[in-house]
């Protein structure tokens, strides 16, 4: 059988396969390049025949690896269908779960300002930022749900019960990894430092490895991948802000979260998009106007209340 025709059976199970052939699979991809190279022709040209997406129906677009900021969110963006290269990490066979009639609920909440770190009792660990919030079932930590916040999970690998992370209407699914998530109204961020995820949200399925990420508007129903450096994942643990066309208004909450201050955007400036890195001090009296200088604002303090707001110019 070519080379070809194998991408091709291995494309027709995938819908079918059991765990044992997902990591067949894996191993097919990474035996040479050649096979990556083919499978990916096999998808793009099965792309090619899919009918043109239903409204509501995740698109996917690639990001540069030296970014900027952008004025237009949706220039140069592409449909994607299937990502074939990275699909070795993308066991999506779920594992069989422990049956119970009655869950045993966990929450994680952390304050904001607050950094914890927890360990599930199937040797995962968890990092949480601050205003983070998660849920787990205490009979199934294999999967959770990560209501707010952010956290950076490392995770145990076991072929037979990938972990599940659940957050609004998206699934992520790993075999072992290093993986960031970050849930803030309307969007989900995912970056990936070590091994990779498949993230599932409506639809769709995409498939990620270390250095990659994706960014999912779900009020644009829009997935856009981006390349990142693995190193820089989980960056917020010693004092990175990063952030890549997210709004005024969400960068504001992510400094709320990390040190526990008030900060109130006014006007359109909380939609205004922006791309940048700041590396915090530990002192919101530095890094709040600092903030405001790197995105052309204003500020103002009163008492223990921060406001940004758009220059003269801008008004």
């Amino acid at each position: 059988m070519t080379r070809d025709e194998q991408a091709i059976g291995w494309h027709i199970r995938q819908r079918d396969m059991s765990a044992a052939e997902w990591e067949a699979f894996a191993t097919w991809l990474e035996d040479s390049p050649a096979n990556a190279r083919a499978y990916d022709a096999v998808a793009m040209a099965d792309a090619a025949l899919v009918a043109p997406m239903a409204k509501g129906t995740p698109s996917v677009a690639t990001e540069p690896a030296d970014r900027a900021v952008a004025a237009n969110d949706n220039a140069g963006w592409g449909r994607w269908w299937l990502v074939g290269g990275v699909a070795a990490a993308v066991a999506l066979v779920a594992g069989p779960m422990a049956l119970h009639s009655r869950p045993d609920i966990r929450i994680e909440q952390t304050a904001p300002g607050e950094v914890r770190t927890i360990a599930l009792n199937d040797g995962t660990r968890v990092e949480m930022a601050g205003g983070t919030r998660l849920r787990f079932d205490r009979h199934d930590t294999r999967v959770a749900t990560l209501e707010a916040g952010q956290a950076l999970f490392h995770v145990r690998h076991d072929p037979s019960a990938p972990f599940e992370l659940r957050s609004g209407d998206v699934t992520i699914r790993d075999m072992g990894t290093v993986f960031d998530v970050r849930r803030s109204p309307g969007r989900l961020d995912v970056a990936v430092a070590e091994g990779a995820v498949a993230l599932s949200p409506p639809g769709r399925t995409l498939a990620l490895t270390a250095g990659q990420g994706a960014s999912l508007d779900e009020a644009r129903h829009i997935a856009r991948r981006t390349t990142i450096d693995p190193t820089q994942v989980g960056g917020w643990r010693d004092g990175m802000l990063d952030f890549d066309r997210e709004t005024v208004a969400a960068i504001a909450g992510r400094l709320q979260s990390a040190y526990g201050v008030r900060i109130a955007v006014e006007g359109p400036l909380g939609e205004r998009s922006v791309t940048g890195l700041i590396r915090m001090s530990g002192d919101a009296g530095q890094d709040v106007p600092r903030l405001a200088k790197l995105i052309g604002a204003e500020w103002r303090q009163s008492g223990g209340e921060w406001t940004l707001r758009a220059s003269k110019g801008d008004r």
